[in-house]
């Protein structure tokens, strides 16, 4: 019980925080310089500039209600309701926060913005939500499909987005705004999967079980040993595969070859590890 409420606590944690740099990615920067970076926000935005007495927050819950209702009948009752949440939030943000306008500069506000909403986006999604638009599809798509990923999904949509926009403001602010969709895509990858803080290697070599042995002793991390053929001398090795920090890298490797100069090492960035001496997956 108090471990499902801390955990929901720090859903409520992430969600706020999300929506609050998301609001001032837009107001800050996005909205007063009439950057559009796709979703049901930037559909707001084109609304507005059209009809100034609608506002952007209205026009994205209105929007939003149909993929509500689909939420709640394939994603269960907590998300639906947090998504709901999230999305109610957003669009009184983005209408009554008061807040000016940072800068009129529409380079700065595409990467500034961008990455503001990107950092909130990510960040809401994390806490099991969303805020409805082009990325409660997403993670609609995403949770029914893993492989396909939300950054994909949502450039698809936002695409669409940024072509009217082109036609109701201007080609540059179109250009702009596909500078801060990569921008806000990059960005939400790295709050949603990481920044690539572990490696995993794959060492070749006829020392396994010395190799091994230190490695678990000195790093305290675990290894896995898979028998293999070499297919050009056709001698036995041993390939070990071991997840350590990035710290630690530089440390296994020392610890490589000085057990086998003649190894073979294949190093891979990883974005994330679930696990024993690393994280645990929040339930």
């Amino acid at each position: 019980m108090r471990r499902k409420v801390r955990a929901e606590a720090l859903n409520s944690l992430l969600i706020v925080a999300g929506l609050l740099l998301a609001t001032l990615g837009y107001r800050l920067y996005l909205i007063p310089n009439n950057v559009a970076p796709g979703g049901f926000t930037g559909i707001g935005q084109i609304v507005n500039h059209l009809a100034p007495a609608i506002g952007v927050g209205m026009v994205n819950l209105i929007l939003n209600v149909p993929l509500f209702l689909l939420s709640l009948r394939s994603m269960g009752v907590g998300f639906g309701v947090r998504s709901l949440i999230g999305s109610a939030g957003l669009s009184l943000l983005l209408d009554y926060l008061p807040v000016p306008a940072m800068t009129d500069d529409l380079l700065l506000s595409a990467i500034f913005g961008g990455a503001l909403c990107g950092a909130g986006f990510g960040l809401i999604l994390r806490g099991h939500a969303t805020t409805g638009g082009s990325d409660m599809l997403a993670a609609l798509l995403h949770r029914r499909f893993p492989a396909l990923k939300v950054s994909v999904c949502l450039f698809s949509v936002d695409t669409l987005v940024v072509v009217a926009s082109g036609f109701v403001f201007d080609a540059s602010a179109a250009m702009y705004a596909l500078i801060s969709v990569f921008v806000m895509n990059v960005v939400m990858d790295q709050v949603l999967e990481g920044p690539g803080l572990a490696r995993s290697h794959f060492i070749i070599t006829t020392h396994g079980e010395e190799i091994a042995a230190r490695v678990m002793k000195e790093l305290d991390r675990g290894v896995t040993a898979i028998n293999a053929t070499g297919m050009y001398s056709g001698e036995g090795r041993t390939v070990l595969l071991c997840v350590v920090s990035r710290l630690e890298a530089v440390r296994l490797r020392t610890i490589v070859f000085s057990v086998d100069d003649r190894a073979f090492v294949i190093a891979n960035n990883v974005h994330e590890v679930l696990g024993e001496g690393f994280k645990r997956l929040g339930k």
